[in-house]
């Protein structure tokens, strides 16, 4: 019991520490994530995609008509970051929704418009629930407990 840590929260949630977390478990869904987490590490993610999708953008209009390759090349990196930039949003609803001992298929009510979103902000805000629990949220000599 002494060596239990808690590995679906950064030690302290804030805009660096939750992006790296965002990072570190873009791909993986089967976690769980928490509150502060979830807000910060979007936060951060967000701004890191606004940035680069930005910085691709202004170069796909500086090429000129003439340089398509490159134009084509910051085009699809544009698309690329985009894409990483929902992939690593959906993972981390996934986690959260673990954190709240929901299974990942509620992801799918974000399909009925206008109130889907709705129902996921709320979700995402609700505090964890431990009690019974089918996520671990402590590793203890790399088992997870």
């Amino acid at each position: 019991m002494e060596n239990k840590n808690i590995w679906n929260e950064s030690n302290k949630p804030n805009l660096i520490n939750s992006t790296k977390l965002y990072f570190q478990d873009m791909f993986v869904g089967a976690k769980r994530m928490s509150r502060a987490d979830f807000w910060w590490g979007l936060l951060g993610m967000t701004i890191v995609a606004v940035v680069l999708i930005g910085l691709f953008g202004w170069l796909v209009t500086v090429m000129s008509i003439n340089d398509f390759y490159w134009s084509a090349v910051w085009s699809i990196a544009m698309v690329m970051t985009l894409g990483y930039y929902l992939i690593s949003i959906w993972n981390a609803v996934i986690r959260r929704l673990h954190d709240r001992n929901l299974r990942g298929w509620w992801m799918l009510s974000i399909v009925l418009p206008g109130i889907g979103e709705l129902i996921m902000i709320v979700l995402a805000c609700l505090p964890q629930r431990d009690e019974n629990n089918n996520w671990a949220k402590f590793v203890e000599d790399d088992q997870y407990v």
